[in-house]
């Protein structure tokens, strides 16, 4: 299968030179001309990788690459006529992966794409068969929840995303994703039942449900679980 490679850049004829390049690479480009629409893109497509440039307009490349961050770990790499080392450092703290300064030799954006394709794929994720933090312990292969000390019955479904949570602790999982890791599908309905499964949830596990110190919303997006 053809990885989906995301350029979200706002010269226009750049742009097509490299639709053309990673297409004759055997990649299939998605292309974007402003960061709103490659947010779109990146939500709607899941992409392999993404290709940034910085001054994308209209929210900009630094805060388009913190919003795919939220509900992605694909790698995302700078592509920017602004080379300096605090612009690259800037990057980098950002969450991006890399940073190639315009103008761009064609075999080394097509290495470093590689690289980094081959990388997170020679990186397997493992998940522990339990989680513990002092208070809140898990036990996937039994079942089994406890809440400082005590043992907490939660049904197959709020335990599925309670797990799901943790797996991406820290992170922001949408309710999109929330949804298809719990029911495998999501539409309207499914995605409308996140909210009261949360609710049940926090009832659960949480000190009080009202000011949740684990399960946190992130309005308009989804969910994050709090580890520490």
């Amino acid at each position: 299968m053809k990885h989906k490679i995301l350029i979200v850049e706002d010269e226009i004829p750049f742009s097509m030179t490299l639709d053309a390049l990673l297409r004759g690479a055997g990649y299939e480009p998605l292309v974007a001309n402003t960061a709103e629409d490659g947010l779109e893109l990146a939500r709607l497509h899941r992409p392999a990788l993404v290709l940034l440039d910085v001054m994308v307009p209209a929210m900009g490349g630094w805060a388009l690459c913190q919003r795919i961050r939220e509900f992605s770990d694909a790698p995302v790499v700078f592509l920017t006529a602004v080379g300096d080392t605090d612009s690259v450092v800037k990057g980098l703290k950002l969450g991006a992966d890399d940073y190639l300064v315009k103008p761009v030799n064609s075999a080394e954006l097509l290495a470093r794409v590689w690289a980094r394709l081959r990388r997170r794929e020679q990186t397997p994720m493992t998940l522990p068969d339990s989680f513990g933090n002092g208070e809140l312990v898990i036990d996937r292969a039994a079942h089994q929840v406890w809440v400082r000390g005590q043992e907490v019955e939660l049904r197959p479904r709020e335990f599925d995303m309670l797990v799901c949570l943790v797996d991406h602790a820290d992170e922001v999982v949408t309710t999109v994703d929330l949804a298809m890791a719990v029911w495998g599908w999501a539409d309207d309905t499914a995605v409308d039942g996140i909210k009261t499964y949360i609710h049940h949830l926090r009832r659960k596990i949480e000190a009080d449900p009202a000011l949740p110190r684990w399960i946190q919303t992130v309005r308009g997006v989804g969910y994050r679980f709090r580890s520490g």
